[in-house]
């Protein structure tokens, strides 16, 4: 948990010190860790818990990313063990080009990358969801646009 650490104001100072701790708990040990400060202005300190929240916010965005690819790739039956040729045969069954595309975008940038040169090598790129795939796909990100 977070805490709240407060140093009195030394001679002659008005204000206390503060810093922002972060209480960690090992093998019956407690211990208080400082992540800010110590800090004797206020907006100093907002600006340090806001770059905190910002840091986390984007953490847990990546964190929602990462659940909803794998929510995805669960519900189409996609796992770590397959061949690209089998992933792409589940892939190529999608009817809708959007849900294709987002579906294929959810694979690890390894899976995408394997995926596509499986149809890129052996494939017709000209019919079906390989007409689409090689018409959307960015080799530099290997994403699907």
């Amino acid at each position: 948990m977070f805490e709240l650490i407060v140093k009195e104001s030394r001679e002659g100072k008005n204000q206390p010190s503060v810093s922002l701790g972060l209480r960690l708990k090992i093998a019956g040990h407690e211990t208080v860790c400082r992540v800010i400060g110590p800090l004797d202005d206020f907006k100093a300190f907002e600006i340090e818990v806001k770059t905190i929240l910002s840091e986390l916010e984007r953490i847990r965005a990546k964190a929602g990313e990462l659940f909803e690819r794998s929510s995805a790739q669960g519900k189409l039956g996609i796992h770590s063990g397959m061949t690209p040729a089998e992933i792409w045969k589940i892939l190529s069954g999608i009817k809708d080009d959007d849900e294709f595309t987002i579906s294929f975008n959810s694979l690890d940038e390894a899976g995408r990358r394997q995926v596509a040169e499986h149809i890129l090598t052996r494939c017709n790129i000209f019919s079906g969801k390989a007409a689409v795939f090689s018409s959307r796909y960015d080799e530099i990100t290997a994403l699907m646009t």
